[in-house]
């Protein structure tokens, strides 16, 4: 045997394992269950707010209309210069469960999102807190499900990750690349089973804490400088020993985050190496072999084994797809395309996170 064959294995390997997560996430289906919650606890949804003049208005609405009725509503204008502001306004003038606090001048050693949830966290009252992202739509009965499965699993945080809207071609070709990373590296339900640092995961746009124990941790003041504040704070969470769940969304959440290619590749360029531990070898050493993985096999294994190959990644690939709720078709058509963006996003976060810079809403942003 040379030793091409016996790479060629280990990639094998490396595909069925891959193989072997999807599979595990496709089967375990790791969506938020129906169900009402007990009691009536008072729910603080926190909304960092900053140039959201095109969302802010669709979220409160939302929020106005949840079957569960007990919130209060405190949105955090992060120095916006659009409508934001005015907008929220116009909700706090209508409904009394809606507050407004207009931001003061980012402090030194912080970033701006972790230091406007901080702010909110101050002014919150609920025995929940529950963050959101301005660009988020949330269905009716969102923030009760959410509830009762922090009670039945006596959580102290539940995030989700919402259903990805996308309009255009240029946001397909991007942002499935990261429901790919996520679905195909992180067996989701052992986020909840497991006490592992390594199978930590969050996302900023929903997460929900139990309030005491945020008040107690103040959690985003602990990652105050931290580019990927949810993951950061998920790791702390998980070296607590604390019991903490992140799934998927589906019909109850989504969200469009991007409007266009290159605001999809800037914005997921600034932290996709966060999903490899926050390393740029590890984030390089993963994209290389992904990429040269297919020929290497080609060459490399006998007709079953390339056969098996082949067919753990379609069907990995099906079944990421199909949990994130995307055309399978048009997007398996994609997939080379998708994957030079890949391979593009690495190699500008890794330049990034070896002293570059980034725009983001307004501020510079540098890695630390």
């Amino acid at each position: 045997m040379t030793p091409l064959f016996y790479i060629s294995l280990f990639l094998l390997l490396i595909a069925a394992i891959r193989f072997m997560v999807v599979l595990f996430n496709y089967l375990t289906r790791p969506y938020l269950a129906n169900r009402q919650a007990t009691g009536n606890p008072l729910v603080s949804v926190l909304i960092p707010a900053r140039n959201e003049e095109k969302n802010i208005g669709n979220l409160i609405s939302n929020l106005a209309a949840q079957e569960y009725s007990n919130i209060e509503i405190i949105i955090y204008n992060d120095g916006s210069t659009d409508q934001t502001e005015a907008i929220a306004m116009q909700w706090v003038a209508t409904d009394k469960r809606v507050r407004l606090i207009n931001g003061v001048p980012l402090p030194h050693g912080w970033l701006g999102k972790n230091h406007a949830c901080h702010r909110l966290a101050m002014e919150a009252k609920g025995e929940f807190f529950l963050f959101l992202d301005a660009d988020v739509t949330v269905a009716p009965k969102l923030i009760g499900n959410a509830i009762s499965y922090m009670q039945r699993k006596r959580l102290i945080l539940l995030s989700m990750f919402p259903f990805q809207i996308m309009k255009t071609l240029g946001e397909q070709l991007v942002v499935l690349n990261m429901n790919w990373i996520l679905l195909s590296l992180l067996p989701i339900k052992l986020v909840q089973w497991s006490k592992k640092r390594s199978l930590a995961a969050a996302n900023g746009q929903f997460m929900m804490f139990e309030a005491t124990s945020y008040v107690e941790n103040k959690w985003h003041e602990k990652v105050s400088m931290s580019m990927v504040e949810d993951i950061s704070i998920s790791r702390i969470i998980k070296r607590k020993r604390l019991r903490m769940a992140t799934l998927l969304g589906s019909d109850n959440i989504s969200c469009r985050m991007y409007e266009s290619y290159n605001q999809a590749l800037e914005g997921f360029s600034k932290n996709v190496c966060a999903y490899f531990g926050g390393s740029t070898v590890v984030a390089s050493i993963f994209t290389i072999v992904v990429t040269l993985s297919p020929i290497i096999i080609v060459f490399g294994l006998p007709f079953p084994l390339a056969f098996a190959y082949f067919f753990s990644l379609v069907f990995s690939r099906i079944m990421v797809l199909a949990l994130s709720g995307h055309p399978i078709a048009k997007n398996i058509l994609f997939w080379p395309i998708q994957h030079y963006v890949f391979i593009l996003m690495v190699y500008r976060s890794v330049r990034f996170y070896r002293g570059g810079e980034l725009n983001w809403k307004g501020r510079s942003i540098t890695a630390s």
